[in-house]
């Protein structure tokens, strides 16, 4: 058989681990500039200094991405010539056989010996090594610029936030360190407006490069042999859309009787099809009359959706502490250089907040794993930077965070008050707020929820979200967190999986209005039509995009940087709100 859906996922590990590597110290390097930099300089020497901190920056990222990729290359060779190996080795098992049953003729064995060492053959594996190092050193060359930008805005950030008076220069420093941790170097940019994480995007041309690579080669070997029929291998948990070919047997040879042409049926050589973006699917020959079909699934079409979201909500659980453990190696890096005590405290603090939040990640992973009955895979776990030194301390922190938390409470010294004010929430005055949003049917549906989420987190820090679908004819769904960060939970692929237009209402304990987490997600998620948010106060905050545009690739990063603007300047307010919206075109409450 050719590569199993499980060998070409663990394919990419030593070269995701390389780009992991590459990415931390990227990103340590950037903390360090951050460090250096003060802040307190007049404009004009402020851009000296900028340029210095970037030349300096510059170089050092592309010294490293050229050490790295010396060694990637060599490992992404390595990698091919495995698979290939491996790939077609299984592919003369069935040849050899076919001819020792003779529905083969002995006289195709020459061309099986010969195969590997044609020229035709050489070139393909060329090609694809070619595709995927051009591949890997623009995904290298990509990290260099996002590096680059992203410390250019981080200090300019900082500096505007510290001239306007509204933060010290410790203040923006650990702003800037804590966004840098959670974001790490996002150099992919697709059509969509989103980005992927390098190693992340590593992960996907390996898996990609080799899937193709292999299915070239074994097409091209099925000519030499004349073979017309090939076998889809299958697996538990394949992508909807695959599921739908896999595990049958194609022609190669358009017109057969009996079976469909493969190209057209399984989209090989497309980027969804089989042997495409992150393709698990492998194929190999398949003769009538000798061969048994090896691979129809044993599992009905429901289970095999049931363990695809289950995996799905698994890589969701992955990502979130891969994020935690990024941002903890980076709180751990800059305390370790900090020498002013206050500094340091808040460095500390924030570092035991993340270590409470990571453990709860894991908890939450383990749990999804015992509940599904799927394997752990530490790999997509991994965080070079986040060693046994950082691991060890994040523990120690987060039990220490833990405790601190429960004395608090047991000494009276809660936290802030959560409670609602029902009067309010009950009032027409209350209703009032959403009058004239939408259609009326739409805008009791939404007054309804939003007073769902408020009333029903009272006394607590906890939000509840509402997708309301904007069809009357459809449900609206619900999603509850304790904590709402905009990735930890993975609430961010809960809203991209939506298919239908919506608009999302949720509670926020504490009575600011919208957040930056509802921003980007309002921004990123194209089939959300507005964002609502209600505080236990009653208050309302309502913003649409309405007939403005959504960013994307570097124009995202406008929105982020107007809506901090506009914070700085007028606190967590709806003034805030609404400045922010008029400088990006967005409209602030009536959606009409």
């Amino acid at each position: 058989m050719a590569l199993t859906p499980s060998q070409l996922d663990k394919l990419p590990e030593p070269m995701v681990q390389l780009m992991s590597e590459l990415q931390d110290e990227i990103i340590s390097d950037i903390c360090r500039r951050i460090k250096k930099t003060n802040l307190l300089t007049p404009t004009a020497e402020w851009q000296l200094v900028k340029a210095n901190q970037l030349t300096l920056s510059s170089r050092e990222v592309k010294r490293l991405i050229a050490q790295k990729l010396k060694i990637s290359e060599k490992a992404v060779k390595e990698l091919y010539t495995d698979a290939v190996k491996t790939a077609i080795r299984e592919d003369e098992k069935i040849y050899k056989f076919a001819m020792a049953d003779g529905v083969l003729s002995g006289d195709y064995r020459e061309k099986l010996t010969n195969y590997t060492r044609s020229v035709a053959f050489s070139n393909a594996l060329k090609k694809g090594l070619k595709n995927t190092n051009g591949l890997m050193r623009n995904l290298t060359n990509s990290a260099a610029a996002a590096a680059n930008r992203q410390l250019s805005d981080a200090l300019d950030l900082a500096y505007l936030e510290v001239a306007s008076g509204a933060f010290t220069p410790q203040e923006a420093q650990f702003k800037a360190v804590k966004k840098l941790g959670a974001d790490g170097i996002k150099c992919v940019n697709y059509k969509s407006g989103r980005t992927d994480q390098l190693d992340v995007a590593v992960r996907r041309a390996i898996v990609t490069g080799i899937g193709k690579t292999c299915g070239d080669l074994q097409l091209g070997l099925a000519a030499e042999m004349d073979c017309q029929l090939v076998e889809v291998s299958s697996h538990l948990g394949a992508r909807p859309s695959h599921a739908e070919w896999q595990g049958q047997i194609y022609s190669l040879v358009k017109g057969h009787p009996k079976y469909p042409y493969f190209y057209d049926a399984t989209g090989y050589g497309t980027g969804d099809g089989l042997c495409g973006w992150n393709c698990r699917h492998s194929f190999f020959p398949y003769f009538e009359g000798i061969s048994k079909p090896a691979n129809e699934p044993e599992f009905s079409r429901s289970e095999n959706e049931r363990v695809y979201r289950d995996t799905q909500k698994q890589r969701a659980y992955e990502r979130a502490i891969r994020k935690s453990k990024r941002e903890l190696a980076a709180l751990d890096g800059a305390r370790s250089v900090e020498n002013d005590p206050a500094a340091k405290a808040r460095y500390d603090g924030e570092f035991a907040r993340k270590s409470s939040i990571l453990k709860r990640q894991e908890a939450r992973l383990s749990e999804h794993l015992k509940a599904t009955g799927l394997l752990p895979d530490n790999s997509r776990v991994r965080v070079d930077g986040f060693g046994r030194s950082v691991s060890q301390k994040a523990v120690h922190a987060a039990k220490k965070y833990t405790a601190n938390r429960v004395n608090i409470r047991s000494s009276g010294n809660e936290r802030p008050n959560y409670s609602v004010n029902k009067s309010f929430l009950n009032s027409h005055k209350f209703e009032q707020q959403f009058d004239g949003l939408f259609k009326p049917w739409l805008d009791k549906k939404v007054c309804k929820y939003a007073r769902f989420s408020a009333d029903w987190n009272d006394q607590k820090e906890s939000e509840t979200l509402f997708a309301i679908p904007t069809n009357y004819f459809l449900k609206v769904s619900r999603f509850d967190k304790k904590h709402y960060r905009a990735s930890d939970d993975g609430v961010g692929e809960w809203l991209f999986s939506k298919e239908n237009e919506f608009i999302l209402v949720h509670n926020h304990p504490n009575n600011t209005p919208l957040s930056l987490s509802d921003i980007m997600a309002l921004n990123d998620v194209h089939k959300m039509k507005t964002v609502i948010s209600v505080g236990h106060n009653g208050k309302a905050c309502v913003v649409s995009v309405g007939s403005g545009r959504r960013f994307s690739g570097n124009d995202r990063g406008f929105v982020e940087r107007a809506f901090t603007r506009n914070i700085n300047k007028y606190g967590q307010t709806d003034e805030a709100i609404q400045a922010f919206c008029k400088e990006v075109g967005w409209k602030y409450g009536k959606y009409v």
